[in-house]
């Protein structure tokens, strides 16, 4: 993932857009969305020195969605009681564990297709 901080540091030190696209990997309407307030605002390349920092803070007054990188992290302490979800099929005695989601799985040495828990037949 592209720091967005970097579009405007290349920009700024004069590349044009489809350098920094190029540079970045990252679409030119997507490095022109983010410049955009930019030209707006009457910042053009090659003006007085601007730290990442200085980017990083008008980032946050141009698109405040994107303030808090909090909302860009994986939110582990929410998804570990569910890993038992996708624990294996086989208990420790090597036999198939009904309550284990749908999808592949090696049952006694062979692999089977497991429907989801709804769609089971009756037993």
């Amino acid at each position: 993932m592209v720091d967005i901080v970097e579009i405007y540091v290349h920009w700024y030190a004069g590349r044009s857009k489809s350098q920094v696209s190029a540079s970045l990997g990252v679409d030119r309407k997507t490095i022109r969305k983010y410049l955009a307030p930019a030209e707006a605002a009457g910042i053009t390349p090659g003006g007085p020195p601007m730290s990442e920092t200085d980017w990083a803070k008008l980032l946050k007054s141009w698109f405040p969605e994107l303030a808090s990188r909090k909302l860009n992290q994986v939110r582990w302490g929410e998804i570990e009681p569910h890993r038992d979800y996708q624990g294996p099929a086989e208990d420790h005695h090597g036999h198939h564990d009904p309550s284990t989601p749908a999808g592949r799985r090696q049952v006694e040495g062979v692999t089977v297709d497991v429907p989801p828990l709804g769609n089971r037949e009756p037993a």
